[in-house]
C-alpha cells in the first residue's frame, strides 16, 4: 500500500499550509458569491421598486387629468408642466435614489423630478447621458401600450429604467423611473472586497510566517546534523537552538551521549581488565611451557653430569655424557631463540619479488622431500601474481612454519595444497591440508606460544608465524574444515 503522508515535518507543514489555503480559497469564493447575490437581490428589490414608482405615476396622473377631456394646446405650458412635475415628485417622494418624468413622443420630456436626491440643492435637469435610454422606453411602451424595461450595465453601477403609458387626453405619453445600483464602491462590494483583503492579508502573512519558521527549522535541523557529523566515537553534546519541540530532541540525544560515553568508559575499563587478565593467563601458560620445556634438559643434563662423574676412569663414557649435555644445551638455546622470536616484532627488510609463482614453488620443493617421508604429496597453485614487495626471508620461515604443521597433522596419503594470489590489493598465501585438524581445545589459543597438540611440540611455530605477518601489517587466520584446515596469511600487496 501506497503512503502519501509526508516522510518530513517540512513536508507536513507544507501540507498544513496547503490545507489552510484551499480553506482561504474557498471562504474567498463564498464571500465574493455572497456579494454577487447580494447584488442580484439588489436589483430585484430596485426592479420592483422603479415599478412601483411608475405605477404610482400612472396613478397620480390619472387623478391629475380627472375632468379633462382635451389635451393642452401648449404641452410646454409653465402651469402644465409645474402640474406635471408635482405628480412625478408626490409619487416618487419615498422611493430612495428613484428619478423619473412624464415623456411625450413628439415634444420630449415633459416633466422631470428626483425628490431623493443627496446632493447640494433640487435636482430639476433631464440626466443627459440616460436620455436617450429615457426616450427609446417612453416611446416603446408609448406606442405599443405596454410597459417596457430596459438594462444597463456599466463597471461601477447598473442602471434599470422602467417605462409605463399613460391614458389620457394627450397621445403617445408615458412615464418613466429610473435608479442606479453601485456595484463598486457600495456597501456590500465594501464588505466582499474588505474580507477578501484580510484573507489575502493572513493568506500572505501565514506563508511568510511558516516560510520563517520552515527556514528556522532547516537552520537548526543542519545545524544538529552538522554537529553529530562531526563527533567520532561518541555523540558529541548539542547546544540548544532556541526551538522547544526541537531541544526536547536535543537533551534525549545528550542524556543519550551521557549515557553512551559512560557505557563506554566502563567497557574500556572492562576491555582493560580483559586484556590483562588474558595477558596474565598468557604469561602463565608461557611460564609453564618454558619450565615444562627448561625442566627435561636440565634433568637429561643432571643425569649425564652424574654418569659423567661415576665414569671417571672410563673417558669413552665420560665423553658420551658430555655430548649428550652439549645436545640439551643446544635444544635450550634453540628453545630461547624461537621463543624470542615469537615474542618479538621482527625487524624487516622487504624488497622487491619479481615471481611469486617461483618462490612458492622453491618453499614446497624445500619440504616436499621430508613430507614424501610420510607420504604426503605437496602441491603448488601460484597463477594470476606476478610480482609484490616484502621480506622474503621472514615470509620463507612463516611458509616453512606452516608446512610443518601441516605435515606433522596430515596422515600418510594425504596432500597438502600451498597457493598465492592476489584479493583485492591483499597478497594471501594459503596452506591447506587434508589432515586430522585441529583439536576444539586448542583453536582459541592457536597462535599463543607453547600451544599445541603434540607431545614433542614446543608450540612455537604459529606464534612466530602471527609475529611475522603482524610485523608486514597483514593478519593470519584459520579456517577449520570438516576434512581439515586452511591456513591464510594476508599481506598488503605493493607491487615494488
Amino acid at each position: 500500500m501506497i503512503s502519501l503522508a509526508p516522510r518530513s515535518i517540512v513536508g507536513w507543514f507544507v501540507v498544513c499550509w496547503g490545507v489552510f489555503l484551499l480553506a482561504a480559497v474557498t471562504v474567498g469564493i463564498l464571500l465574493w458569491s455572497l456579494y454577487r447575490e447580494s447584488t442580484v437581490e439588489q436589483v430585484r428589490r430596485a426592479s420592483a421598486t422603479i415599478t412601483h414608482g411608475c405605477d404610482a405615476i400612472a396613478d397620480r396622473y390619472l387623478f391629475f387629468i380627472a375632468g379633462t377631456t382635451d389635451a393642452p394646446r401648449d404641452l410646454h405650458d409653465p402651469a402644465f408642466v409645474q402640474g406635471l412635475t408635482n405628480v412625478v415628485q408626490i409619487a416618487l417622494r419615498n422611493l430612495d435614489g428613484v428619478e423619473g418624468g412624464v415623456w411625450q413622443a413628439q415634444t420630449g420630456s415633459l416633466a422631470y423630478a428626483f425628490p431623493t436626491y443627496e446632493g447640494a440643492g433640487k435636482k430639476t435637469d433631464l440626466p443627459q447621458a440616460e436620455q436617450s435610454s429615457i426616450k427609446e422606453a417612453a416611446e416603446a411602451a408609448a406606442l405599443d401600450g405596454t410597459p417596457a424595461d430596459r438594462r444597463q450595465e456599466a463597471r461601477s453601477q447598473i442602471l434599470l429604467l422602467r417605462a409605463c403609458p399613460l391614458s389620457g387626453p394627450i397621445p403617445k405619453l408615458a412615464a418613466w423611473t429610473m435608479t442606479r445600483i453601485v456595484t463598486t464602491g457600495g456597501r456590500a462590494f465594501g464588505l466582499a472586497m474588505g474580507g477578501l483583503a484580510i484573507l489575502l492579508i493572513v493568506v500572505a502573512g501565514s506563508a511568510a510566517w511558516l516560510g520563517y519558521l520552515l527556514l528556522g527549522w532547516s537552520s537548526r535541523l543542519r545545524q544538529i546534523e552538522a554537529a553529530l557529523a562531526q563527533g567520532s566515537g561518541d555523540l558529541p553534546l548539542l547546544t540548544a537552538t532556541g526551538q522547544r519541540d526541537l531541544d526536547r530532541m536535543v537533551d534525549a540525544i545528550n542524556g543519550a551521549s551521557n549515557r553512551l560515553r559512560e557505557a563506554r568508559l566502563r567497557a574500556e575499563d572492562l576491555a582493560r581488565q580483559v586484556a590483562q587478565g588474558q595477558r596474565l593467563a598468557a604469561l602463565g601458560r608461557v611460564t609453564a611451557g618454558v619450565a615444562h620445556e627448561i625442566r627435561n634438559p636440565i634433568g637429561a643434563m643432571r643425569l649425564k653430569a652424574e654418569n659423567a662423574l661415576a665414569a671417571a676412569d672410563d673417558p669413552a663414557r665420560k665423553d658420551r655424557a658430555l655430548r649428550l649435555v652439549l645436545d640439551q644445551v643446544g635444544r635450550l638455546d634453540l628453545l630461547l631463540s624461537n621463543l624470542l622470536q615469537s615474542v618479538q616484532t621482527p625487524s624487516l627488510q622487504p624488497k622487491r619479488i619479481n615471481n611469486i609463482a617461483e618462490f612458492v614453488r622453491e618453499r614446497a620443493a624445500f619440504f616436499r622431500e621430508q613430507a614424501a617421508e610420510g607420504g604426503i604429496e605437496i602441491l603448488v597453485d601460484s597463477e594470476g601474481v606476478e610480482e609484490a614487495c616484502f621480506d622474503a626471508e621472514q615470509i620463507a620461515q612463516a611458509i616453512g612454519n606452516l608446512i610443518l604443521n601441516a605435515v606433522e597433522n596430515t596422515p600418510s596419503g594425504g596432500e597438502i595444497r600451498l597457493a598465492a594470489q592476489r584479493s583485492g590489493m591483499r597478497l594471501v598465501f594459503s596452506v591447506v591440508d587434508n589432515g586430522r585438524g585441529v583439536p576444539e581445545a586448542l583453536r582459541g589459543n592457536l597462535f599463543e606460544p607453547f600451544v599445541t597438540g603434540r607431545a614433542n611440540g614446543t608450540g612455537l611455530g604459529l606464534a612466530i608465524v602471527r609475529e611475522i605477518v603482524d610485523a608486514h601489517a597483514g593478519a593470519v587466520r584459520v579456517v577449520h574444515r570438516d576434512d581439515g584446515t586452511t591456513f591464510l596469511m594476508e599481506l598488503p600487496w605493493q607491487p615494488s
